[in-house]
């Protein structure tokens, strides 16, 4: 078949159409050609897409004498690596940085390197701008932006700012507190993740009056952990509050001689508590500095005193006497004997029989010094372990005699 390229109505040669739509990879400076003059590569398309494998590279517009005002090409950046597009001569029209597509027309066309205006269209990709983009609770990974909640740990007190937004904080130390920012400054939504992962309570706390879930601050205790958004006005609200199971009614035997003993995670998870063995000094239990009731057991042996306390200075402690139990309560820096009250009275007592070195009514400090029962019917009083007086149905027995005077 012969082709003609001759307008039958004219009688006049056809010109070439425009081409549509081209795709080029540069891997060096390229020179570009009018579809016009009857090329078929690297020719000016109405919309050419461009990978460069290399940096600095440039793309030449043909010449402008070659073409009317109003030329216009649409060049979109589909690579990772930027390039400009140059006139004729080298001089640059405009850099294209990845993802970007630029519209580019001919506005002179009275020399060979003409006169270009351009417009930029925007991105169409990611690729080179994710990491740009990728804010506070955000990560780059390939060309796409990915939701993430980077981790931090807290050792000591700490006063929060707009930067921990989306944060998830693990407070690592004993007792002590988070300050939030002001919701009003951080703005409506700004949010963290906090876990209590320490050994004692620690304390969310909003700045100036601001509230969080209307109060005055949020405790949690050990293995706790929550959510805080901010309102954006006059404080947080929290949802996501995940409670404290670590004390469950399982029970700790454990021996002990003298000195101070700080319990371990394990240990503590216990909350009734059973010590053993011969004391030779007083003992001192450090129980951790959370809220918590415990069921103290001493089965201890030894003139020699078994105290409980947390590891905050000047607290108040319990001393729990031998062969006696005692519920106590830790506030998170003070323990208690919950027994304890101002006023009241005892219908009934029963108490062990006890001995002179352990007698069953003794004092704190001084457990070997007391009352006891040395045989049936009778009530000994014993000093310094040994007995002192003894009373019985025949008589008052004294074993060391009277001093001071006669009857």
């Amino acid at each position: 078949m012969t082709l003609s390229y001759t307008n039958p109505f004219t009688g006049q040669t056809l010109s070439p159409s425009q081409v549509g739509y081209e795709s080029l990879t540069l891997s060096a400076d390229t020179y570009l050609q009018w579809p016009i003059n009857g090329n078929n590569a690297n020719v000016v398309a109405s919309i050419i897409q461009v990978t460069a494998s290399a940096s600095n590279l440039k793309l030449y517009l043909p010449s402008a004498l070659q073409v009317s005002t109003g030329q216009s090409v649409l060049i979109q950046n589909i690579g990772a690596t930027s390039f400009t597009v140059t006139d004729i001569s080298g001089n640059t029209i405009i850099a294209i940085a990845s993802g970007v597509a630029q519209y580019i027309f001919l506005t002179n066309n009275t020399t060979s390197n003409g006169v270009w205006s351009t417009v930029t269209f925007g991105a169409g990709t990611s690729a080179a701008n994710a990491s740009a983009l990728a804010g506070y609770g955000l990560v780059a990974i390939n060309t796409t932006l990915n939701q993430e909640y980077a981790e931090s740990s807290l050792f000591s007190s700490t006063v929060l700012n707009d930067t921990y937004r989306a944060q998830f904080l693990v407070w690592s130390s004993g007792v002590g507190t988070i300050t939030l920012p002001t919701a009003s400054s951080v703005g409506n939504g700004w949010f963290v993740m906090v876990r209590n992962g320490g050994s004692g309570i620690v304390t969310l706390t909003p700045s100036g009056t601001d509230t969080i879930d209307t109060n005055v601050n949020q405790q949690l205790q050990l293995t706790e952990s929550l959510v805080v958004v901010s309102n954006g006005v006059d404080g947080y609200s929290t949802f996501a509050y995940g409670r404290s199971n670590t004390f469950a009614y399982t029970q700790l035997a454990k021996t002990v001689a003298t000195g101070t003993y700080t319990l371990t995670a394990v240990e503590y998870a216990n909350v009734v508590q059973e010590y053993f063995g011969a004391l030779t000094g007083n003992v001192i239990i450090v129980l951790p500095s959370t809220v918590q009731i415990y069921y103290l057991n001493n089965l201890t042996t030894g003139a020699y005193s078994l105290t409980f306390q947390t590891s905050s200075v000047g607290a108040a402690t319990v001393t729990v006497p031998q062969g006696q139990t005692l519920t106590v309560v830790c506030d998170g820096t003070n323990v208690y004997n919950s027994s304890s009250a101002a006023g009241g009275s005892i219908t009934s007592l029963t108490v062990g029989t006890g001995s002179a070195a352990t007698p069953s009514i003794n004092f704190t400090g001084n457990t070997n010094t007391g009352i006891y029962q040395p045989a049936t019917n009778q009530v000994g009083m014993a000093l310094n372990g040994s007995n002192a007086l003894t009373l019985t149905t025949s008589g008052l027995f004294v074993p060391a005699g009277i001093s001071g005077g006669t009857f």
